[in-house]
């Protein structure tokens, strides 16, 4: 086996970062089962303040032209097992085994979907690959489409299609059933979290009406207009239901039903919307196949997106020389990851002052995060570094 100081899994921006820090001290190889470097990077591209653009593409090549030919990249690579023994990794790939005495996995994040009428069609897809198509590939996903599924994931990528003229029909809640019990009181929540940055009147009152536990919560969502808002230029309706898709051959409309604030559905109520694609969000969840090879401990935390490792700030975990980063360890911008990346690194390096510094760097962004895909993620970031501290 070949052996390096350090493998990293996953070459997206907390792999990538944390090699840029890493190739003039250590040998690093990069491994990542995708043919294209970036990660979740590939398909990003919005308007984060007036006139000042995030664009994944640009992210992800500056971050890979630093690496240079100090760094060991192979893409195309899928991990299908790991171990440790004697204080080594082995890392076992379709491309060759190889050994390292550190590790870090920037696995990142999968999306969620679920199962309603219709799925199965073509012209059905996740959000995130409307995205990578649109933004990475340049191939419109279609003409007209509606997305199913109210999170902050759906809404930026909603955004993103339009800037491509792409018609977002509408954005609206999926069917309830034992795999989705998304109510339009949730969908509220995730409207006001981000109500601030909407141009919608409604929205930005709510967002100052409080959390779902203010009393006055119940009486913005009966106030709530049951034919939907405008929204950061999105027609968003927290009180209907896509009910079906239709479709012979591929996707031609979608049938909606009405609720009440309870998010029952109006008997009566069904119309058909005209599209061409759907797109079924239900947010993103850490992929963590490779750390659950180890025998290191995973937590549920709802506001972290799902089963995390246990780590700690430092991005540490249970087992020496084992460190996570990215999306791993929550959902999180890009940013976040990029510094999480740079957080492994340093700490490995036993560089004190660049973990102090960039420590802080990631509270400040968490801070001034325009758009968080999880309500309370600070209290989930709490509740994990208790769990760190008890271990």
């Amino acid at each position: 086996m070949i052996h390096y100081d350090v493998i990293i899994v996953g070459a997206g921006p907390a792999g990538m970062s944390a090699a840029n820090i890493l190739k003039d001290e250590k040998s690093v190889l990069i491994v990542d089962e995708y043919y294209h470097y970036g990660g979740r990077l590939l398909g990003q591209l919005y308007e984060e303040s007036k006139d000042n653009w995030w664009n994944g593409m640009d992210v992800a090549h500056r971050l890979h032209d630093a690496l240079d030919d100090k760094i060991t990249l192979k893409l195309e690579t899928a991990v299908y097992n790991v171990d440790q023994e004697d204080a080594e990794f082995s890392v076992y790939t379709n491309k060759g085994n190889f050994t390292s005495d550190y590790l870090i996995v920037a696995t990142g994040a999968k999306e969620n979907s679920y199962p309603l009428p219709g799925w199965e069609l073509p012209g059905v897809m996740t959000v995130g690959a409307a995205q990578v198509l649109t933004n990475f590939h340049r191939v419109a996903p279609g003409d007209a489409g509606v997305i199913i599924g109210i999170n902050p994931l759906s809404m930026v990528i909603g955004m993103e299609l339009g800037y491509a003229d792409i018609e977002v029909r509408k954005i609206c809640l999926p069917a309830e059933n034992k795999f989705n019990m998304t109510q339009p009181g949730d969908a509220l929540e995730t409207l006001m979290g981000l109500g601030r940055s909407a141009p919608s009147k409604l929205l930005s009152i709510s967002a100052g009406l409080g959390s779902r536990m203010s009393p006055l919560h119940g009486l913005a969502l009966n106030l709530f207009p049951s034919k939907g808002v405008k929204a950061l230029g999105l027609p968003i309706s927290i009180k209907e239901r896509v009910v079906r898709i239709n479709g012979t051959d591929k996707v031609e409309s979608v049938t909606t039903m009405k609720t009440k604030s309870d998010g029952s559905v109006i008997k009566g109520s069904e119309q058909e919307i005209q599209c061409d694609f759907v797109c079924i969000s239900d947010g993103l969840s850490p992929v963590n196949e490779i750390t659950s090879l180890f025998n290191l401990k995973h937590v549920y935390i709802e506001s972290l997106g799902g089963y995390v490792p246990v780590h700690s700030d430092h991005m540490e975990t249970e087992i020496n020389k084992l460190y996570v980063a990215g999306n791993i360890t929550g959902i999180e911008n890009a940013k976040v990851s990029i510094l999480q990346g740079e957080m492994a690194a340093h700490h490995l390096l036993e560089n004190t002052e660049a973990v102090k510094n960039t420590l802080k760097r990631i509270d400040d962004e968490r801070k001034n995060a325009k758009v968080k895909f999880h309500k309370d993620l600070d209290q989930g970031r709490d509740k994990l570094q208790l769990y760190w501290l008890a271990k």
